[in-house]
Formats: C-alpha cells, sequence, structure tokens
C-alpha cells in the first residue's frame, strides 16, 4: 500500500477519532450541563418548598397568638366596670399556658400593667400606637424595659362596649424563643434561614454562626462579586417579593427570599452551591474516563447520570416530604399524592383514618415529654409496620395526631386492622413504665375519587371529633349527619360567642316559698338566652354546649351581674329583697381567685354576699373533694351561703358532704318524683332527716302537685320551689311578685 493512501487513511481515521473523541466529550458537556441545570432547578424547588412550610409556621405561630390575645381581650372587656389596672391576677394565668414572657394591660395614656405587677409607661413603644388604631400588631426586635433582653412584643386592641379603643393587651416573647424554631437546616446542615426585614437587619445575629454580622448587606458588601445580589436583595426586602438570588461569601451560595407578611419581615433561605458540585464532580470524572472510550462508555455514562440524578431527585423528595421527627411522610407528600394513589387502587375500596391520642397532654404532664416522644414514635412504629399494602399511605399530623389511607375490599377488613392497631398501641412501655393510651379514631370512607386530600380529610377529623366525645365505641365513620352537627355547633358557637359580647343572657327567676305561711322567701336564678330574632332559649340548648367550649364561665358572669342589676332596680323601688341562688359551673371551681372576682362584682353593685347564695352541683364533689372544700371555706369567708344542688343525682358520699360544709341542701326532682311510694317516702323523709342532722337548711325543687307539698310540709322542709307554687318567670314578672309581697 502506498505511504500516501495510508497516511491520508490514517489522517482519515485520525480525523474521525478527533470527531468521536469531540462528539464524546460534547455530549458529556451536554449532559453535564443538563444534570446541573436540573439539579440546580431540583434544589432550588426544595429550597422553596422548605421556606413556604417556615413561612406558613411563622405566620400560623403570630397569627394563634395574636387570636388567643384578642379572645383574652375580648373576656376582659365583656366584664362591666372592670378595673384594668388590676389586670395581674387575670394576666398572670395566661402567660405559662400562652408560652410567653410577660402579659400587660395598657390604657390609653399609655401606662402598662404587667401581670408580675410591674407598672411601665410605654407611649414610646410603636407597637401601642398601632393597637391603638386597632390594630394586631408584633413589633419588631426591642428591649425588655424590665431586663433588657432581646423581645418582641404581640398586640391588640381592647374595645368597651361601643367598639371603641379603650386599651391594648400586649403581650412579650424572648426573640431568641421566637426564631430558634425558624433556624431550619437542610442538606446535612448547610443550609440555614434567617427571618430578616426590609433594611437587610437579622432579628437575632445570636442564633446564626454563618453571618458574623447583624446586617446582611454590610456582610455581603465584604465580596465585591456581591454588588449585583445587594441590589436584588434590597429589592425584593423592600417590595416584599418572592425571589432566588446567587451570592458570594467564604463560599458561593444560592438564597431563597420569602416574605412572610409580618411586618416587613421575609425568611431568606441559603444554601451553598458545593452541594451541587458534590454531585457534579463525580459525574465530570466520570465524563473523562468516557473521553477515552467507545460509544458504548457514552451509553454507561448516560445510565449513570440518569440513575445519580433520580437518586438525587429522591433525597431531595426526602427533605420536603419526610417529617424529620417520626420519619413518616408530612402533608405535603399527601396532598401531592393522595388523588394519584387513588387512581392507581381503584380496584380496591379506600378510607382514610384519623388516630388521635386521648389526653397526650396528661401524659406529656405525668410522664414528661421526653416519655411523650417516645410514645409518639412508637406509635408512628406500629403504625408504619401495619401497612399492608404497597401504596397505602401514613402520615404524621400534628402533635398527637396519625393520618392513614388504607385499601381494602370488606369493611370488615378495614375494622379488624383497626381494632388490631388499637390493641398493639393499647400499652406502651417505657423504662419501668406501662402507659396505658386510649384513641380516638375518625373514619372517612372515599367514596368520590376526584376529592381533594383537604376534603377528605376534613369528613375524617369530623368523624374524629365524634369519637373523641363517645368513649364506649372503637371509632367512628363520618356521616352527612355528623357533618350537619358539626356545621350546626359550629354555628351554635359563634352564635354564643356573639350573644355573650352582646349580653343576650339574662337572669329568670324561680321563687322559693316558705311551706308552712306559703310566702316568697328568695329565689334561684336561671339563665335565659334572649336571641336578636326574639325568641328565648332555656339552658337546655346551650349549656351543655358551653362546658364543652369552655364559654360557660361567661355565662355564669352574665347572669350574675344581671341579677347585681336587678338587685340595684329593687332597692331603687323600695322593694325587698331575698336571696336569690345561682348556679355556678365546674370552671368556678378551680380556682380560689374566681370567687374573689365574684366578690368583687357585687361589691361593684353594692350587693351584701348574704343576698346571692351559691349552688354547686352534687356531681363536682367527686373531681376533687380537697380543692373544693378549699374553695367553700373561701365562699363562707367573703360571706356566701353555699348551697348543694341536685342531691342525689351524683355519687357523693355522705362523709363528703359533711366534711365540705354546706349550708343548704337541695333534694333533686328525681326524688320528689318518688313521693307516694312507700320506699320513696322513706328516703326524702330519711333525706331530709339527714341533712337536718348534719345542720343544713333544706330547700325541695320540682315539687308540683298538692300530694308532694302536703308530705314535704308535714317533713319540715325549709324551702320549696317548683310548678306547684309557679314557672320561672322573667325579671319584670318577678318584680310584680315582690310588689305584692306584704311588708
Amino acid at each position: 500500500m502506498p505511504v500516501g493512501i495510508s497516511a491520508k487513511s490514517g489522517r482519515k481515521k485520525l480525523y474521525f477519532a478527533i470527531i468521536y473523541i469531540m462528539f464524546v466529550i460534547g455530549i458529556a458537556v451536554l449532559f453535564n450541563k443538563y444534570v446541573g441545570d436540573k439539579t440546580q432547578k431540583q434544589l432550588l424547588g426544595t429550597l422553596d418548598d422548605i421556606a413556604k412550610q417556615s413561612v406558613v409556621t411563622i405566620q400560623d405561630n403570630v397569627n394563634n397568638k395574636l387570636e388567643e390575645l384578642s379572645y383574652l381581650a375580648e373576656q376582659l372587656s365583656s366584664q362591666e366596670g372592670y378595673d384594668y389596672t388590676k389586670s395581674a391576677n387575670d394576666t398572670k394565668k395566661f402567660v405559662k399556658v400562652l408560652g410567653l414572657k410577660r402579659i400587660g394591660v395598657a390604657l390609653s395614656d399609655g401606662i402598662i400593667y404587667m401581670n408580675d405587677g410591674k407598672v411601665f409607661d410605654i407611649n414610646s413603644r410603636e407597637y401601642f400606637h398601632h393597637s391603638m388604631k386597632g390594630e394586631k400588631h408584633v413589633s419588631g426586635i426591642l428591649k425588655d424595659l424590665q431586663d433588657e433582653e432581646e423581645i418582641l412584643v404581640y398586640s391588640v386592641p381592647i374595645y368597651d362596649k361601643n367598639n371603641e379603643v379603650i386599651g391594648v393587651l400586649a403581650a412579650s416573647d424572648n426573640t431568641k424563643n421566637f426564631l430558634q424554631g425558624f433556624k431550619v437546616s437542610i442538606s446535612n446542615s448547610y443550609g440555614y434561614s434567617y427571618v430578616i426585614d426590609s433594611k437587610g437587619d437579622i432579628l437575632s445575629s445570636s442564633l446564626y454562626e454563618k453571618i458574623d454580622k447583624t446586617n446582611l448587606f454590610e456582610f455581603l458588601e465584604e465580596w465585591q462579586e456581591n454588588k449585583n445580589a445587594i441590589q436584588e436583595f434590597s429589592r425584593l426586602l423592600k417590595n416584599e417579593k418572592k425571589g432566588s438570588i446567587y451570592v458570594k461569601a467564604e463560599e458561593s451560595q444560592y438564597a431563597m427570599v420569602s416574605p412572610l407578611g409580618i411586618n416587613d419581615w421575609s425568611l431568606v433561605t441559603f444554601i451553598p452551591e458545593n452541594i451541587l458540585n458534590e454531585r457534579v464532580i463525580p459525574i465530570q470524572n466520570v465524563m473523562k474516563i468516557i473521553g477515552a472510550s467507545i460509544a458504548l462508555g457514552a451509553i454507561i455514562l448516560f445510565i449513570l447520570i440518569v440513575r445519580i440524578q433520580r437518586k438525587y431527585e429522591n433525597y431531595l423528595k426526602e427533605i420536603a416530604y419526610i417529617d424529620p421527627f417520626t420519619g413518616l411522610h408530612n402533608k405535603v407528600y399527601f396532598q401531592e399524592n393522595f388523588l394519584s394513589t387513588l387512581k392507581d387502587m381503584q380496584g380496591k375500596k379506600a378510607a382514610l383514618v384519623i388516630y388521635n391520642i386521648r389526653r397526650f397532654k396528661m401524659v406529656n404532664e405525668i410522664y414528661g415529654e421526653i416519655a411523650g416522644d417516645h410514645l409518639i414514635k412508637e406509635i408512628a412504629r406500629i403504625l408504619k409496620e401495619e401497612l399492608i399494602l404497597e401504596k397505602e399511605m401514613l402520615m404524621y399530623g400534628y402533635a398527637d395526631e396519625f393520618v392513614t389511607l388504607y385499601f381494602y375490599d370488606k369493611k370488615e377488613e378495614l375494622e379488624k386492622r383497626i381494632q388490631n392497631i388499637l390493641q398493639k398501641t393499647g400499652v406502651i412501655e417505657y423504662r419501668d413504665n406501662r402507659i396505658t393510651l386510649h384513641m380516638a379514631v375518625g373514619i372517612y370512607e372515599i367514596c368520590n375519587l376526584q376529592y381533594s386530600f383537604e376534603k377528605v380529610y376534613n369528613y375524617a377529623n369530623i368523624a374524629k371529633k365524634k369519637s373523641k366525645s363517645v368513649l364506649n365505641e372503637p371509632f367512628v365513620y363520618y356521616s352527612e349527619e355528623l357533618k350537619e352537627k358539626e356545621v350546626k355547633q359550629n354555628k351554635l358557637n359563634d352564635g354564643i360567642k356573639e350573644g355573650i359580647k352582646k349580653k343576650e343572657f339574662k337572669a329568670w327567676f324561680q321563687p322559693k316559698f316558705d311551706p308552712h305561711t306559703r310566702e316568697l322567701v328568695g329565689a334561684e336564678a336561671l339563665a335565659r338566652w334572649y336571641k336578636e330574632d326574639g325568641k328565648i332559649l332555656s339552658p337546655f340548648y346551650f349549656v351543655e354546649f358551653c362546658e364543652k367550649v369552655g364559654l360557660i364561665q361567661n355565662i355564669d358572669l352574665l347572669i350574675i351581674e344581671d341579677v347585681c342589676k336587678q338587685f340595684q332596680k329593687w332597692r331603687e323601688q323600695g322593694l325587698p329583697c331575698f336571696p336569690i341562688s345561682v348556679n355556678l359551673s365546674r370552671a368556678y371551681l378551680n380556682s380560689v381567685d374566681s370567687i374573689y372576682h365574684l366578690k368583687e362584682i357585687l361589691d361593684q353593685y353594692g350587693i351584701e354576699s348574704e343576698y346571692i347564695q351559691l349552688e354547686i352541683t352534687e356531681s363536682a364533689i367527686v373531681d376533687s373533694e380537697k380543692e373544693l372544700g378549699n374553695i367553700i371555706d373561701t365562699m363562707h369567708k367573703l360571706g356566701f351561703t353555699v348551697l348543694l344542688d341536685d342531691f342525689g343525682v351524683g355519687y357523693s358520699s355522705l362523709i363528703s358532704i359533711n366534711n365540705l360544709n354546706f349550708d343548704i341542701l337541695k333534694i333533686d326532682k328525681s326524688f320528689v318524683d318518688a313521693i307516694g311510694t312507700e320506699k320513696g317516702d322513706y328516703i326524702v323523709k330519711y333525706t331530709i332527716d339527714l341533712g337536718k342532722k348534719l345542720g343544713m337548711d333544706i330547700t325541695v325543687e320540682g315539687v308540683e302537685t298538692q300530694e308532694e307539698y302536703d308530705f314535704l310540709k308535714e317533713q319540715e322542709c325549709d324551702m320549696i320551689q317548683g310548678y306547684y307554687f309557679c314557672k320561672p318567670m322573667t325579671s319584670e314578672d318577678f318584680t310584680e311578685m315582690l310588689k305584692k309581697v306584704k311588708r
């Protein structure tokens, strides 16, 4: 072969080899760029998801605090003639409950009265002026007037009955406590989040070890390459816009700016660029090897790139979808995968099941939070082990709640699984303790595969709420009836709150008579709800519900206040005044302070304690006899007469009744209804005789017939009330009765 031909052929092969190598390198470079861009996009997307979660957490925390303070402000303002300068007794108990540092009430002159008794002038504080304008406000970082610690302050307006702002309820929180929960660690602790205002100031630099300045702009100015980045930061922060920025520092980083919607604050989340490079470098090394290989090497490289990309995507998804505490999926995962999972399992029935630990707070109080954390993780493990099908989903919700998506063929199969789980979680061992747990379980059988996760969850949650109120059923299914009841209860709750605010709850009076003279000797005050539509509702429609939702004490206050107002009117008219007994809910029996507050209301209207008698139901004795004894002693000390109401309905012992020193024993109507029978007559006679021997006067309620009256008169009871004499009446009708009393 001629040398020229051989040389030409060699040059062709060389050219082909060069072209081939360039092609392979080009492919490698393109793939490298593709992987880098894809990784960067995925990382920034994950960074955005994490930032969203932090923003929602911060906003929820702030809004919850402001709502709780607004509710407290409503409670204070609802008390007629309330002395805000003496609010410490009312506010100090909320400090621990709300997890705050201090709470105080500031009047319009800027003087604030703190829960610890300290008094300060806050006229110079911006939050005071914001809330005096009717705004709910969160301050920037301030120095505590008492101990110079860094704090931020929540403040809400206090309105009078004319809806005019008369003061401010303010609560302080340590800045460190507020911000510590939002320093989010990302990608093996290489990334961090900061709360920054529009000027670039970091709200608490002591929390962040990555930036040694108190201002973000000052920190970035140390690198000339950040000039454009600083301008972009300034634009986003001032305009409260969202965006990502590439910055230079000790290491190059990506930053995600997310407005918080609170003051001019934004959440800025950083993640180093080298996280990307750590993923790309192995690929580049592979590219160098492939550059000297054949086309098969390029295919192998492509496969490797795809596998690495998928692995990295899975890694990033794990950050966004997994709850770090339990290792279970979170709500974001459920929201994104719920409908597609239902579609994949169309051949099976599906149900969303919510498990909620009953009285979990009590477990934490008895055994400690570490034990509580152990229980949560142990339940998470049990629930995870009980997942049968690959597509079934399990989520850790909030605090003591777990959410599962089950698939099954028959309803009995579903119920058997749930029963098995309840058995396994019934007793959990922690160190030397066997902790007994009870679950509330709500079930929604998914009938429409187009329903969103939020809708399905709300239905299951309605069933869970019902389960929490029913102790003898292991679980509760959702039904339209439950939904309607939930809507009605929400409507009733809103109506009662509005009624309390407008003071629609008034006192009716059930007169009491001397059985021998048939003369009026007193009355019992009964609550009635005067609705705007003209209807008047008896306690049957609202008392039990108010006890469940914690509104009953507000109604008690309105009734007592209304009774005091009526006393004032009777005295002004020169009418005789008789003792009026009022029922006290259990909410009043938890604190001696509440009894002192009742005395303050009487003093405000100039009513002596001897005219207001306090009725305590027999069932209250079972809760805590010792504490109740202290409260009754306080009632006596303040001059109140104390009645034991509904005797015969509860389960108290005679020893307890004797030890608690009641003044009057009130025999329940259920005893009266038995009069006329041999055993009934004996029980009533014995009860009256026993009460008198224990030093108590006897009142009998629910007397309706002549036979009952004659029998009770013969037994020497002291007072009678019931339809035999008259039904409960309005304050106007009772006033007319007082006018007819012989004096």
